[in-house]
């Protein structure tokens, strides 16, 4: 993944409550949470990449001994762990490091050593980065992406017939290193390609296949990878003319593409005859571009060049680019294949190149520096059942200003998870020195609902359960209340409460709380309590005699009549002891047939299942 690619936005102040848009999940901005630092040795703020299922990583430089190293955080349950340095035994200089993570945290990290390009993998599962391995020496400008199912490819620029060529290198599926393919992607060889503002850019589909884009001379290119199979057909992206105004040159693509290898969506900037830079985007189907159309919205003529763009997509094609241009920066939606005209966000410095994300569900972020010392970034809320696009939400600050203004040459990046959980990172400057520095957009836990029947139960503890709430920044904590009291906490979906409930209808419900604190609660539901058994008392009368009828009375109360909140009477039962037929009722007439002691017995089981009996001895005379 390129620098402030494959993302998508984050955070606020403290503890300030966002609302995306109306009818969004709710979600709150977290900004200046401390991945390294504070330290003078910080260089720059790397590269940042999510997966789908919320792990990822940030890479970045940072000095030891006056040498600039690369280091990556990890990130697992929603925070980065303990920076780890990933070029041991490399002693040069590094740059430029990129950074690429699949579902299971699988992590891919390019980067340049002395100007030898190096790439460490954590395989699916690993306890940590393998060594570095070596692809291609005097290389520089990596841009780096990995599939889902975990194939990966960087493309690079380095020498070969020219002093600049891009070559692109494989990682297959379960491999545990690269492959450098054999040729370069050069539509001439011998001519330079890749350099400055011509750099490459490379998106990875669903099927493992890629699209690398780059500049040569002064056109833009983009050719299919298949494997290790370079396409035969390279296609120039740059137009002679868009809307009646003739082209010029063109530089800085960028790329991304759906699950769907058919399909990607490619930006670039290119000069027109009204003197200014614009920026184009192009739709790849199959093996053609379609028509192109301006994203920059920026209008014609435009007051300023227009530069930096950005585009990102999500499996299914939804998307979003954006670029600096004008002293601000604009983004547009891209909205079932079409790109909506490009709207500005706010005032932008050009030292930084604006970050974009959507995710899976379709949320939408962009995250730019405005100039003021801070990061800012709006999100967009959009259906994917409708055809209109909202307009952006208000802007949050993702800094904390106690730590001192961003440093803008260090770079800032996103990147977003499949339910629109998002981070950015940064360099922050104090008098205690930098910080690298994580804003992070969280949704609150998912809704979820709880299972353990309403119907009277006979537990004075009785065991709840509920769903998981789903979050994946992390597990939830949950706490269940019953007549709105805590009665326990837990991050397991079952509790049995510590201490006994008293009979009677309750009402309880469970709250998942997050780590940082945000929580969902399910609806109150009934908790019907009789841990109590009936009351039972019954009497014998008539003749106790062989024959003669002998009568049973019996008075049972449960819940109005006894107990308060007692669920009832549901069944009462009397055995003669002589065998015969056990009835039901409160009254019952029996003619024993022998005489001889017996055993009356009689029991009571109420609506919880709570039961009790009694018995009493009788003698029945022969005559």
């Amino acid at each position: 993944m390129l620098p402030l690619r494959r993302c998508a936005l984050l955070a606020s102040t403290a503890a300030l409550a966002f609302l995306a848009q109306p009818g969004s999940a709710r979600a709150a901005v977290f900004p200046g949470e401390v991945v390294d630092g504070p330290t003078p040795e910080l260089i720059s703020a790397g590269d940042l990449d999510v997966a789908r299922d919320g792990t990822g990583a940030v890479a970045y430089v940072k000095r030891v001994g006056d040498v600039p190293h690369v280091f990556v955080a990890r990130l697992v349950n929603g925070a980065f762990l303990s920076p780890e340095r990933i070029d041991p035994g490399l002693g040069g200089a590094a740059s430029d490091p990129v950074v690429a993570a699949t579902d299971g945290g699988r992590v891919a990290v390019a980067f340049t050593s002395n100007g030898q390009l190096n790439v460490a993998l954590r395989p699916n599962g690993g306890s940590g980065f393998q060594p570095p391995q070596p692809i291609a020496d005097g290389a520089s400008r990596p841009s780096i992406d990995m599939s889902i199912n975990g194939v990966s490819y960087v493309s690079f620029t380095a020498p070969g017939q020219s002093p600049a060529d891009v070559r692109v290198a494989r990682l297959a599926r379960d491999a545990t290193g690269f492959a450098l393919l054999p040729d370069v992607l050069d539509i001439v060889p011998p001519r330079d390609a890749g350099d400055a503002a011509r750099r490459s850019q490379v998106a990875v589909s669903a099927d493992g296949t890629a699209v690398v884009v780059w500049g040569e001379a002064d056109r833009v290119y983009a050719r299919r990878v298949f494997g290790t199979r370079l396409s035969a057909a390279p296609q120039e992206l740059n137009v002679p003319a868009l809307d009646g105004h003739a082209g010029g040159g063109a530089d800085l693509p960028d790329i991304d593409i759906e699950d769907d290898s058919s399909y990607a969506w490619a930006v670039f900037r290119q000069g027109f005859d009204d003197g200014r830079a614009h920026v184009v985007a192009r739709r790849l189907v199959g093996s053609a571009f379609e028509a192109p159309v301006f994203v920059d919205g920026l209008g014609y003529p435009a007051p300023a060049d227009a530069t930096e763009p950005v585009i990102e997509l999500n499996g299914r094609g939804e998307g979003i680019a954006a670029t600096s241009g004008a002293g601000g920066v604009n983004a547009a939606i891209l909205h079932e294949d079409i790109f909506n005209p490009g709207k500005p966000l706010g005032a932008g410095t050009p030292l930084s190149r604006p970050a974009v994300g959507i995710a899976e569900n379709n949320d939408a972020f962009a995250a730019w520096l405005p100039g003021d010392g801070s990061v800012q970034i709006r999100p967009y809320d959009i259906d994917p059942a409708r055809r209109l696009v909202p307009p952006p939400g208000p802007a949050a600050a993702l800094s904390r200003p106690e730590f001192g203004p961003v440093v803008p040459a260090a770079g800032m990046d996103m990147a977003v998870n499949r339910v629109g959980d998002a981070s950015a990172v940064f360099l922050q400057e104090g008098a205690d020195g930098r910080r690298l520095v994580a804003g992070v957009f969280d949704r609150v836990p998912g809704a979820f609902r709880t299972f353990t029947t309403a119907k009277f139960r006979k537990f004075a503890r009785p065991p709840l359960s509920w769903q998981a709430s789903f979050d994946l920044l992390g597990a939830v904590k949950y706490r269940v209340e019953v007549d709105g009291q805590p009665v326990g906490e837990t991050t397991d979906t079952k509790l049995i409460p510590l201490n006994p409930i008293g009979d009677g209808e309750h009402t309880w419900r469970v709250v998942a709380i997050d780590r940082r604190g945000q929580s969902a609660a399910t609806p109150p539901r009934p908790l019907r309590v009789d841990a109590t058994a009936p009351e039972l008392s019954f009497r014998v009368t008539g003749s106790r005699k062989r024959g003669k009828p002998i009568k049973v009375a019996v008075t049972a109360a449960d819940g109005s009549l006894a107990t308060p909140g007692g669920s009832g009477i549901r069944t009462i039962r009397i055995s003669w002891g002589d065998k015969t037929r056990v009835v039901s009722g409160r009254r019952a007439t029996h003619r024993y047939a022998r005489g001889g002691k017996y055993t009356i017995r009689v029991s009571a089981t109420d609506v919880a299942g709570n039961a009790v009996a009694l018995t009493k001895r009788i003698t029945v005379k022969k005559k």
